[in-house]
């Protein structure tokens, strides 16, 4: 009978994974946050996100715009050389997770919550629990605005 230091529940309480994790902090490679942050069914979503994206592959930390860190698997272009640097030849590809129903790539509020969302986005979510989605985004265009073709109709002024 021992208590966890991480989340001051009994050993009883956990089970056999949940525990070593608690008791070994891992850095998740996704989102950056220890393993003591992450559930268990989180902490396999995100390893497993990795798993599938990068197979066998290299990956290193990526970090686009002002985003936090992500990471991303390096992919190497077979181009002819003709004196040029070897860095033209890489290029780092962002590992995402995604939404298990329509296959779109998820934010980071919904890869930080994606064991209670249960790997769906917001939408699809809200879609399938049936309550009202309210975009933060707004109406989603479609080319279409008050009766006109805008790929059609539209003309500089």
């Amino acid at each position: 009978m021992s208590m966890c230091k991480t989340c001051l529940k009994d050993s009883k309480e956990h089970s056999k994974k949940l525990w070593q994790m608690h008791l070994i902090a891992q850095n998740c490679m996704l989102c950056h946050k220890d393993s003591d942050q992450h559930s268990e069914k989180l902490w396999q979503m995100h390893q497993s996100t990795i798993q599938e994206a990068a197979g066998r592959q290299k990956i290193c930390e990526v970090t686009l715009g002002f985003g936090r860190k992500g990471v991303g698997v390096i992919k190497k272009w077979n181009t002819p050389e003709r004196g040029t640097s070897t860095n033209f030849q890489t290029e780092i590809i962002p590992i995402h997770m995604h939404c298990r129903e329509c296959g779109l790539a998820v934010g980071s509020n919904e890869e930080d919550n994606a064991d209670i969302l249960d790997g769906l986005c917001t939408k699809c979510f809200c879609e399938e629990t049936e309550q009202g989605y309210d975009s933060p985004f707004g109406e989603c265009f479609t080319g279409y605005v008050k009766g006109l073709d805008l790929a059609r109709d539209w003309r500089p002024s």
